[in-house]
């Protein structure tokens, strides 16, 4: 399973590479000669990206890797200048009547050029048909046509198929949540207005209601003016509430149970923001009775074997953990760190540091996140969590709804959202390990954020390092040794895992404060 959210920096690459195969949002290309805009390869190319543009998600096409998502270094090269985003663009443009959005960029991955390409899907959530006949020339005056006037193409698995009936109901989900939303969208105005009065008055704030169906916005300002009047009440109720629909249904019911997530999600990030600790805890107290609803015991894991929806579930929690646990290093809410991570979990009689060791080690088995070599590789939970929350403002309560995010196609160095969450995974592992020191053969901790440039976590390193402070409140009365030896064994992992990736990560190399620290308090030193 790879994570479509429309990023096309190195990072995003290695992700996409390391999934090993094609799938239904992914396309691997050996080479594209896109010289001359009536050849096969400039013809193909329409027809992947219309295809993987009416998908609900859109899709990546990766040019210059096998079908492994190796350099292919024996096919001619790939010309970075043919892939410009415009260009890709205007290409499609001449063979469609609907916007199109395309973007790219270009990498280099053992001496070879790789393109990372992106097609979003359609604004208005409907399918786009082809406009116009592509053909070309096979020689001696014969043509070959590729695609058709009035042909709706899509992805099915990794092939390019003419629409069926059979792919209506899956083709119009997006277009019909669109409608949806809409729809509800003059009811939550008006409740919206009638919290604004209520402020207003400054009478009969505790009489605040919050309601499943309301919606991030509505459920916000409900939520603030229930703390503004001092009532947790309603709250309590309400994550009660949360919590049991949250761990509820069988297989067929994610989206609904992801739904109530959302919503305690969105409790705790206001709690985080309005530094209301009573509420934090009731909400980080629900995503546990949710996450541990679904474990089991050794007797019925050997009977069912393995259980996609309760790793689907698993990781559900765990990407909106890591949201709120990236908020709470954004406003420095240090002291909420350790109630995130410190949270162990025991199931067949194996005891796990951390719920969200857990969650990634049972995710990987199901076959959610990609292996290489047949070992786990967790970064994709980073990427599952930005996308989360950049599609969820809710979730980022510390910026306004409307504040820009980087462009998919210049993934910023300073990336709030992406650092936030590299900074928080290796808060999180450091945690984890230094409260349970005994498990540390890494059943407490797996540094996901090794799949990214260490800059993007490094301020975690040095926050630990050099400011007792914020080391006194993030940990607790965990003695410095036991914290430099923390430190020092997830860091050594990160720097092993990072290979499986760029290889981004040097260890203490460049933080000389931070590498003292280690030297006068671990047990051992660094390598």
């Amino acid at each position: 399973m790879i994570v479509v959210d429309g990023r096309t920096d190195d990072e995003k690459l290695r992700e996409l590479l390391g999934a090993g195969a094609e799938e239904t949002a992914l396309d691997f290309k050996s080479t594209l000669n896109l010289a001359s805009g009536t050849s096969k390869d400039s013809l193909e190319f329409v027809k992947d990206a219309v295809s993987m543009g009416n998908l609900p998600t859109g899709g990546y096409i990766c040019v210059g890797v096998d079908d492994r998502g190796r350099p292919a270094h024996d096919q001619a090269e790939v010309v970075a200048d043919q892939f410009d985003s415009a260009k890709l663009r205007e290409r499609v443009l001449k063979y469609v009547e609907a916007p199109v959005n395309i973007f790219s960029q270009a990498h280099q991955v053992d001496g070879r050029t790789v393109i990372l390409i992106f097609i979003a899907p359609n604004n208005d959530g409907l399918p786009v048909p082809l406009s116009a006949i592509g053909q070309y020339d096979r020689g001696g005056g014969r043509m070959e046509i590729v695609f058709s006037p009035g042909e709706v193409l899509l992805r099915e698995g990794t092939s390019n198929v003419r629409l069926r009936y059979a792919h209506w109901n899956s083709l119009l989900a997006r277009y019909r949540e669109m409608v949806r939303a809409e729809a509800s969208s003059d009811s939550n105005a008006l409740i919206r207005r009638v919290l604004e009065g209520i402020g207003d008055s400054g009478t009969g704030r505790a009489s605040v209601p919050l309601d499943p169906g309301m919606d991030d916005a509505t459920m916000s300002d409900a939520l603030v003016a229930l703390f503004d009047s001092g009532s947790t009440v309603r709250v309590q109720q309400f994550l009660n509430d949360a919590g049991m629909r949250a761990a509820a249904g069988g297989p067929d019911d994610r989206a609904e149970r992801a739904k109530a997530l959302d919503q305690i999600a969105l409790v705790a990030c206001q709690a985080v923001v309005y530094r209301n600790d009573g509420t934090f805890e009731l909400a980080v107290e629900a995503l546990d009775k949710a996450y541990k609803a679904r474990l089991l015991s050794a007797a019925a894991i050997e009977k069912l074997g393995s259980d996609r929806s309760r790793a689907e579930h698993y990781l559900d929690v765990m990407i909106r953990v890591l949201a709120l646990g990236a908020l709470a290093v954004r406003v420095k809410a240090w002291e909420l760190l350790k109630p995130l991570s410190a949270r162990p979990v025991v199931e067949s009689g194996y005891e796990w540091g951390s719920w969200l060791r857990h969650a990634v080690t049972m995710a990987s088995r199901a076959g959610l996140l990609q292996k290489h070599a047949g070992r786990e590789q967790g970064g994709q939970v980073l990427s599952l969590a930005r996308s989360l929350a950049a599609d969820s403002p809710a979730l980022r309560p510390d910026y306004r709804p409307d504040t820009p995010l980087p462009l998919a196609d210049e993934l910023a160095h300073d990336d709030w959202l992406l650092n936030s969450l590299c900074e928080f995974d290796m808060w999180w592992c450091i945690i984890a390990v230094a409260s349970r020191p005994q498990l540390r053969d890494g059943s407490s901790y797996y540094p996901s954020c090794a799949a990214f440039h260490q800059w993007r976590s490094q301020p975690t390193l040095e926050h630990i390092g050099t400011e007792p402070d914020v080391r006194r409140t993030a940990f607790g009365d965990i003695s410095d040794q036991v914290i430099a030896d923390a430190t020092l064994t997830v860091v050594d992992m990160a720097v092993q895992q990072s290979h499986q990736y760029g290889g981004w990560w040097d260890g203490f190399e460049r933080l000389p404060q931070v590498a003292e620290f280690i030297y006068q308090n671990a047990t051992t030193q660094p390598g």
